[in-house]
């Protein structure tokens, strides 16, 4: 995990660009300073998680990411905003999901929580298939798959559960296989710094909880995988220099009208 981090981008912004996005500045600013990588978008994600794939693996409809920051270490997070198209009643929609993805390097029971007040908002499009509910938790429902329920409930501690129902800055869980995900229907590649800040504290916490489990864990390729880095060519990389210049170009970038509006909207 970053042992220090330098807010100062998103706590004393300093003026975009004419006709950038003030946000996606500042969070390419951020991710600079830190010596973080920054893309401004991609139009595909190989993900496994929910918000990304449907139960029979498919890609979702027009699947994309935007103001993608990946952070190296151990393990390796990747943060962003993610959208993808869903069919109700003969309408289109644009769903809308900030997501941070972990590569554990070791299986985790298969399950989802959602914080009470995302669910009321947006439920997750999908649980683990069979999904048992446990509601011993406050303010978080558990999914888990059948035969892990137990797993499932040692593994969320009283510090992971109080930060995923956060007030404030509410969080939902998926483990899939190795993969941990954290969600929200709110964008969480923002230019909050609590935001940041919460986000990278639980998955602290969940990380730790996990190595407590598998203490080889801490000796194996622990967040080293490649997929999370794995994107498509079309993936626009941006470095210090050309940023405000890439970021002047992501509305015409981006694929389809209401990512578009929503990136020179803000977050």
């Amino acid at each position: 995990m970053p042992a220090a981090i330098d807010y100062s981008p998103l706590t004393h912004p300093v003026p975009a660009p004419t006709r950038t996005n003030t946000t996606a500045y500042a969070v390419s600013r951020l991710a600079e300073v830190n010596g973080w990588e920054y893309c401004t978008h991609a139009v595909a994600q190989p993900l496994p998680g929910v918000v990304f794939r449907e139960p029979d693996g498919r890609p979702r409809s027009s699947q994309r990411s935007v103001n993608i920051v990946r952070i190296p270490g151990s393990p390796s997070i990747e943060i962003g905003d993610s959208f993808y198209a869903e069919i109700a009643q003969g309408n289109q929609y644009t769903r809308t999901w900030g997501y941070a993805a972990v590569d554990l390097g070791v299986d985790a029971p298969s399950l989802t929580v959602e914080a009470r007040s995302n669910r009321l908002l947006s439920p997750l499009p999908a649980t683990p298939a069979g999904a048992v509910q446990d509601e011993r938790h406050p303010g978080v429902l558990v999914e888990a798959a059948p035969g892990s329920e137990q797993d499932a409930h040692s593994l969320l501690t009283t510090e992971i559960v109080a930060a995923l129902g956060d007030q404030t800055y509410p969080l939902n869980l998926e483990l899939a296989g190795r993969w941990l995900f954290l969600y929200a229907p709110r964008s969480l590649s923002t230019d909050d710094a609590e935001s940041w800040r919460h986000v990278l504290h639980t998955v602290d916490l969940v990380v730790r909880r996990m190595r407590e489990w598998h203490p080889a864990g801490a000796h194996s390729p622990f967040g080293t995988s490649n997929r999370t880095h794995a994107r498509e060519a079309r993936d626009a990389r941006v470095n210090g220099r050309r940023v405000a210049w890439q970021l002047s170009l992501l509305a015409v970038a981006m694929v389809g009208g209401a990512v578009a509006a929503l990136i020179i909207g803000g977050r």
